[in-house]
């Protein structure tokens, strides 16, 4: 990423792009001198210093208050840190949960364009940060920003950016919209604006990134004429993250970014973990530089008032020595929209164990609203045995506990036992409405191809006893055992404990083109 000098095409990794707003391109954007508006040399030598606070700020942006985390360490060691806590914007009327001291928190990171010109507050980076102070843990995801969800405040269905782009209020509608969507509880805000992040970023002397071959964004004005390991200054690191007109030069010309908010999300944290490694690296080589960071911190950002300085010292103690490439970033899996391709619908039943890294669940753990059920009496072909409004009150106990509910009927077999049929490859749905089903034996399920995908259809026989609201845990479930079934069904074995992988981390998005940033194996960058 070094000035080269000399001619361009010596080096056979550089391409030359030209500047896809049609300016003269007599010099590569990135080596040119800072000129009116540019924060490359134009920004003060006072500000240029702050190595440290470029960390954590970039890490708010992205990877979350690890800013304030190590500003505020930083202004501890220099004697002056309630000052400068005091001095911090915050933001007024949040209802926000709290956590038990030690226990994990998420934190919601919104970066927010407030330069000159805007006409609304507007966000297209909507971040969730987990932390865990136990387990030293980071964990990531992104919001993209053409999410179609339902709004908080509203009820009407609209991008996910929308519920904070208010004149007042928004912070809590985009919380309430995250936790009504997504089951996500948020303990703490944090807001970044895109200024602060072209310093942070020059802060530390630019962001290295792996570019393999031509790139540009007409949008966003990105554009590389250099391929391999890419330093990328202030402005050309906001161009890039917030790029969603991505194209690639390919045999047959520029190749458009078919994906362009989520490829975008994942580059942009890619771009994260990257800018947290050099920052890390400052920091641990020259502690005491961490005071440097802290008029930054506290003039760039927003937080929320429950976030209390003593809260702020613990996490920077913990965290210190944290290791970037421990960051896990979790991309959203999503669909297009039915209505508007241009727009994306979350793919529920992919993305479940990923958002419950940010729940604390287990990665196989099922929320009972992604489950549709349907409820059958199997008592109603034996007289004598029938149970009248059986199907009705135990429709009417699983909604309460969250279940989507169809209208109940009758079986027109005779089930002693009582039943639960799943789509083939969806155990999991049929057992989580077996832990609510009190049982001292373990409940038959039956993989049927005719069932809905996200379906689970109970057939209450007449063992029935109750359901009750709080899960059984997976490993206290009853061992499998078998059961007579109709003649057309098969009974599957997986309706007790179940061992679920991790999910999946950026690290599976390496075939995709688009998804530029990281360096290959063996590289270095």
């Amino acid at each position: 990423p070094d000035d080269r000098g000399g001619d361009p095409w010596r080096d056979p990794r550089q391409v030359r792009i030209g500047d896809p707003r049609g300016e003269p391109t007599g010099r590569p954007r990135h080596a040119r001198s800072a000129g009116p508006g540019d924060d490359d040399g134009a920004v003060s030598g006072s500000r240029r210093r702050r190595h440290k606070r470029s960390w954590p700020q970039r890490l708010v942006l992205g990877a979350g208050l690890g800013l304030v985390l190590f500003c505020m360490l930083g202004a501890s060691v220099a004697g002056y840190t309630l000052v400068k806590y005091e001095s911090i914007d915050r933001v007024d009327d949040v209802d926000l949960a709290s956590a038990a001291d030690g226990e994990p928190e998420n934190f919601l990171i919104v970066a927010v364009d407030t330069r000159e010109g805007q006409g609304s507050r507007n966000t297209d980076t909507i971040m969730v940060v987990r932390v865990d102070p136990k387990s030293d843990r980071l964990a990531l995801t992104s919001f993209p920003r053409d999410l179609m969800v339902t709004i908080a405040d509203t009820g009407e269905t609209g991008m996910i950016n929308s519920a904070y782009a208010r004149d007042a209020g928004g912070e809590q509608v985009l919380i309430d919209t995250l936790k009504q969507n997504f089951d996500i509880t948020i303990n703490h805000f944090v807001e970044v604006n895109f200024d602060s992040f072209k310093q942070v970023v020059d802060s530390v002397g630019g962001v290295p990134v792996w570019i393999p071959y031509a790139v540009r964004d007409t949008g966003s004005g990105f554009y590389s004429e250099d391929l391999g390991c890419v330093n990328l200054d202030g402005a050309r690191g906001l161009e890039f993250v917030r790029s969603r007109k991505m194209e690639i030069l390919a045999e047959d010309g520029w190749e458009h970014d078919p994906l362009s908010d989520v490829n975008r999300v994942q580059r942009q944290q890619i771009f994260i973990q990257r800018a947290m490694s050099k920052a890390l690296s400052q920091v641990k080589s020259n502690p005491l530089r961490l005071r440097e960071l802290v008029d930054i911190g506290v003039s760039n950002v927003r937080l929320d008032p429950n976030l209390g300085l003593g809260d702020i010292l613990d996490l920077a103690d913990r965290f210190k020595g944290f290791d970037a490439s421990e960051l896990e970033a979790y991309p959203l899996p999503t669909v297009a929209y039915p209505q508007d391709e241009n727009r994306l619908l979350l793919d529920e039943a992919e993305a479940e164990p990923m958002l419950n890294v940010f729940r604390g669940l287990a990665p196989g753990e099922i929320r009972p609203g992604l489950v549709n059920v349907s409820v059958l009496n199997g008592t109603v072909a034996d007289p004598a045995q029938q149970r009248e409004g059986l199907a009705t009150d135990v429709s009417g106990a699983l909604q309460k506990v969250g279940f989507k509910m169809a209208a109940p009927d009758d079986a027109d077999t005779l089930y002693a036992q009582t039943t639960i049929i799943h789509a083939p490859g969806e155990e999991a749905y049929a057992q989580r409405v077996a832990r609510h089903i009190s049982s001292p034996a373990a409940i038959p399920v039956v993989a049927d191809p005719s069932q809905a995908s996200g379906t689970v259809t109970v057939v209450a026989g007449v063992d029935f006893t109750t359901v009750h609201e709080q899960p059984t845990p997976i490993e206290a479930m009853p061992a499998p055992a078998g059961a007579a079934q109709p003649a057309d069904t098969t009974v599957s074995s997986a309706s007790t404990t179940t061992t679920t992988a991790p999910p999946p981390t950026t690290d599976t998005t390496a075939a995709n083109p688009y998804i530029v940033g990281a360096p290959p194996e063996g590289a270095e960058c």
